[in-house]
């Protein structure tokens, strides 16, 4: 006879609804009793008209959307990190903190016809009544409690549906990203400006573990990632990680077909390329806290002193070219591409001018110029496996790029 099912919610205690000032939870932030995770995503993204209605929803007692806190105990006692409207709650502290002026009337659709008299104006120089609306505005908290494991990660991911949605990369370095300084190098390869508000902010945490900008010069990085709509998030970051995984994908599937490695890791594996992502981030954390325990993935000392300085070498070599000019959205290809020479042992500094006009063609265009040389591009839809999967077109990538470099 089969064990009975044990009927019971996925979550043994329901999330809890409250209602708090702005000026409590900018204490609290202060206090460190709430926590932004550095590892969510950069906290500049919105420009300076969207801040500025922020504030003008909550100096005038407009409704703005709740906020989900996850409920922490640390050491005996209990912090709140933000897991959905960190934007917001950053904007709100800036502003109180007068770190920014609101913009000119002109410059935003202001709904208020007394928007004359908070335009333009820093907290400490709006009217008394605007500074006390602002700090006594209710702001709705949801709490929730006891998450663990692969259920803590959906409910990250189905809370960051609505609004602005964080990206697949954003959330799993925000889960994963913590206590790993695998993941921290994959955070600080993607930060292409070290001078942005967030990637200072970034930078002095990874300092404080001991990790500093690997970038020796970024310059083309910066300049190719720079003032992009696509580069917002960690979409840099991710070119990084994509390019680790092709230089190791037969590793990363001995880890995604084995069911006890994934219940170690937490990860419920869906056979679609976020969930093999997620599953490599996982394996990496899990090896950067049990060193005692031979790696299956490339290991911290590796991808720092070897992988990262070739995919230097060949960002910039590649996108650096005179006559070249590559798009943003083809980044994923790029990255492939120096994943796969990574793994073939390919030194781009001994490449010649053929090889590097064939690589070049390639990436412009992967269906036909794989065509051309006796091959398939697969055109992944989203799925890891399968003859059209990511893990078939990485394994292209490889066979491709030992084609074009013979």
């Amino acid at each position: 006879m089969k064990d009975a099912v044990e009927i019971k919610p996925l979550i043994a205690e329901s999330s809890t609804s409250e209602s708090t000032t702005v000026e409590v939870v900018l204490n609290g932030i202060r206090d460190q009793d709430i926590r932004i995770p550095d590892y969510q995503r950069d906290s500049d993204q919105w420009d300076e008209q969207t801040k500025s209605l922020l504030v003008e929803s909550v100096i005038n007692n407009l409704s703005i959307p709740a906020f989900f806190f996850e409920v922490i105990l640390d050491g005996g006692l209990e912090r709140n990190e933000v897991i959905d409207g960190q934007q917001r709650l950053t904007t709100l502290n800036k502003y109180y903190k007068g770190e920014f002026a609101l913009v000119d009337s002109e410059d935003a659709p202001y709904i208020s016809p007394n928007s004359v008299l908070y335009a333009a104006k820093k907290f400490t120089e709006l009217p008394e009544a605007y500074q006390r609306a602002f700090k006594k505005y209710r702001l709705a908290v949801i709490k929730l409690r006891n998450l663990e494991g692969e259920m803590r990660l959906e409910i990250f991911r189905r809370i960051n549906q609505g609004g602005t949605p964080l990206s697949g990369q954003d959330i799993r370095l925000a889960y994963y990203g913590e206590k790993s300084a695998s993941l921290a190098l994959i955070r600080l390869a993607g930060v292409y400006d070290p001078n942005r508000e967030a990637s200072k902010r970034f930078l002095e945490r990874a300092h404080e573990i001991g990790l500093s900008y690997p970038w020796k010069n970024p310059e083309v990085w910066k300049d190719w990632w720079e003032d992009k709509a696509i580069s917002r998030g960690q979409t840099a970051s991710e070119a990084f990680l994509w390019s680790l995984i092709v230089a190791q994908v037969d590793r990363l599937n001995q880890v995604m077909t084995n069911q006890e490695a994934l219940k170690k890791l937490n990860v419920g594996f869906s056979r679609d390329i976020d969930g093999a992502l997620d599953a490599y981030c996982a394996q990496l954390r899990w090896q950067d806290t049990n060193s005692s325990m031979p790696p299956v993935l490339m290991t911290f000392n590796e991808m720092r002193d070897s992988f990262f300085p070739r995919f230097e070498d060949w960002i910039n070599l590649l996108i650096g070219r005179k006559g070249v000019s590559l798009q943003l959205q083809k980044h994923r290809t790029v990255a492939a591409v120096i994943g796969a020479a990574y793994r073939r042992k390919v030194d781009p500094n001994k490449l010649n001018e053929q090889q590097w006009t064939n690589i070049v063609e390639f990436i412009r265009k992967p269906i036909e110029m794989a065509k051309n040389l006796g091959h398939e591009w697969p055109a992944s839809k989203g799925r890891w496996d399968g003859p059209k999967g990511y893990r078939a077109q990485m394994e292209a990538a490889y066979t491709i790029v030992t084609k074009m470099t013979q």
